[in-house]
């Protein structure tokens, strides 16, 4: 019965063309054989995947990371990293910097999640510290030719791709964009609106990111070739808003052989990708 019920849930992606870039979130890349960057690195080649996500790290081991990715034929496409609205001043990590300068001439995004204590999620009153500093974030970005892609995240001060979509356009900076995430569109209970809102943010959007989920209030984060909501809506969306840019795979949380795991959702990547 499950088999039948993915099966139909492919079915709806079957204009999707297909496919971008898919990388797979360094969250999924957690176990006792992967240890290093260069196991997981090799995982990443193995199972089939453009590449991958990091985190705010060491500069050490960020360019670890890059020139291993590069020896390998894949890419760092985004860095995550915590942008906090704080006593009237946008702070985050000093390596953010650091990181920036090694990423030079690599298309490598920051990829921020934004937080504060001092305002509740989507309070507005909060955008005059943001839009500040994200300016003088993407100055430094510019020099070294990167880009930045707001990540919306459920329950912090950017809660909803839409709040992305309010800073975004204040900042009104051509390297600053956003994230389209379905696990936090699942979670903020937008699944009805899915399409709409991204068609939406579809002139801001940078990257989008995918997951297997349940419709309307179930598990929101699971492989691709699990859960009852049917992600092939997502990507015939991207497609016919004409996004090109790549597509990550989130795997928070999900427990069991991350090698078994990632087989399976690059299985159902390829399906829904038309087979390419």
């Amino acid at each position: 019965m499950k088999t039948i019920l993915f099966g139909l849930l492919l079915s709806a992606a079957t204009t999707f063309a297909g496919p971008n870039p898919f990388f797979v979130f360094d969250n999924g890349l957690r176990g006792e054989n992967l240890k290093t960057i260069d196991a997981q690195l090799d995982l990443v080649k193995e199972i089939g995947f453009d590449g991958l996500s990091w985190r705010t790290d060491s500069p050490e081991r960020i360019k670890q990371t890059l020139d291993g990715a590069k020896q390998r034929g894949l890419k760092l496409f985004v860095i995550y990293a915590n942008l906090d609205l704080k006593d009237g001043r946008l702070v985050y990590d000093p390596r953010v910097k650091e990181i920036i300068a090694l990423c030079k001439g690599t298309d490598t995004m920051i990829w921020p999640n934004m937080t504060s204590k001092q305002f509740k999620p989507s309070d507005p009153a909060g955008d005059e510290i943001a839009v500040t500093g994200l300016r003088e974030l993407a100055d430094l970005c510019e020099v070294d030719g990167l880009r930045i892609a707001i990540y919306p995240h459920a329950n912090m001060w950017v809660h909803r791709v839409e709040d992305a979509l309010r800073v975004v356009k204040k900042v009104n900076r051509k390297n600053v964009g956003l994230t389209f995430n379905l696990c936090h569109a699942l979670l903020d209970k937008a699944e009805d609106r899915i399409p709409a809102l991204i068609e939406e943010v579809a002139p801001y959007m940078f990257v989008a990111t995918i997951n297997g989920a349940d419709s309307h209030g179930g598990n929101a984060i699971q492989t691709l070739d699990k859960g009852s909501y049917a992600v092939g809506i997502v990507l015939k969306k991207l497609n016919a808003v004409g996004f090109k840019g790549p597509i990550g795979l989130q795997c928070y949380n999900i427990k069991g052989d991350p090698k078994t795991l990632l087989t399976g959702s690059m299985g159902a990547w390829r399906k829904l990708a038309g087979g390419q």
